[in-house]
């Protein structure tokens, strides 16, 4: 789904509504407990209650037309195999209520970890603008075929262990079917069907949002705002129970393409889930 333009209020219950039909209802979480040796705690919050709708939505969004695969653009005289595709500006988690979270830490190599008590209940947010090719960020969040391997999303996002139960249908976000998502690992985004359909069964499971002042997550004012200024696209889902992270530690990866087709360079964060008494 992409916003555009409405009201703040209709933008927020319309969010709320596809990412609670997604999820059914997100698991509260704690509250902002110090942790000992106190680092700072990923903070999630339960998400507002929002009416239900009355229709039934489909199974899986409707496949918008295929595009060509990545090209070297041999005009932007690069060296190569440099990504000329979208540049990603944030890759985070916030709250529920959209305030973006802060890193228990950052490694050696820049990659943040976020610490999620329940593993689920907070938003995944990503952020890109135009790369060296200088072509809008595309906007497909589910494009599969199943035997058509080279059909793949915009946003291609992937996760290094089973979220949920793991379960291999493709979309599986809506009840009364609502599954996982299935780990790639070692992680790749060449390869065949199986990574088409992962990549897929991830990223459909996003909104789109092409205005800051409709956007998922909010300012320190409690304005609607992107992360980072200079974006231009907005991708966030709420993580829902169905496709919770599991204890331990899992990366996720993502790349976005341009709407030539062409990827752009992968960043990667970490969900820590520690384990319960």
């Amino acid at each position: 789904m992409t916003i555009r333009r409405a009201t703040r209020t209709k933008h927020l219950v319309t969010f709320l509504a596809a990412a609670t039909l997604s999820a059914s209802a997100c698991t509260p979480l704690s509250a902002n407990k110090p942790v000992e040796p106190r680092v700072p705690e990923f903070d999630e919050t339960p998400v507002p209650t929002v009416p239900p709708q009355t229709a039934a939505p489909s199974a899986a969004p409707t496949p918008l037309p295929t595009r060509p695969l990545g090209r070297t653009d041999t005009e932007l005289n690069v060296p190569a195999g440099t990504s000329i595709g979208p540049v990603i500006t944030y890759f985070g988690a916030a709250r529920a209520d959209g305030l973006p979270g802060e890193p228990e830490s950052i490694d050696k190599d820049g990659i943040p970890t976020y610490l999620s008590v329940a593993g689920s209940g907070f938003i995944l947010v990503i952020e890109g603008k135009a790369g060296l090719g200088q072509h809008e960020v595309g906007r497909r969040t589910f494009v599969h075929q199943p035997g058509d391997p080279n059909l793949r999303p915009d946003l291609e996002i992937q996760v290094s262990r089973d979220l949920g139960d793991g379960s291999k249908a493709v979309c599986d976000r809506r009840p009364p079917e609502m599954g996982g998502v299935p780990g790639i690992n070692p992680a790749t985004f060449a390869g065949g069907q199986a990574v088409a359909d992962a990549l897929n069964d991830l990223s459909c499971r996003f909104e789109t949002f092409l205005e800051s002042e409709f956007s998922c997550t909010l300012n320190s004012l409690g304005n609607y705002s992107f992360v980072k200024s200079d974006s231009t696209n907005q991708f966030c889902v709420i993580v829902a129970k169905s496709f919770a992270f599991p204890i331990g530690t899992t990366e996720v990866r993502v790349r976005l393409k341009d709407i030539e087709g062409n990827p752009g360079p992968v960043e990667r964060l970490r969900i820590r889930r520690p384990k319960t008494p």
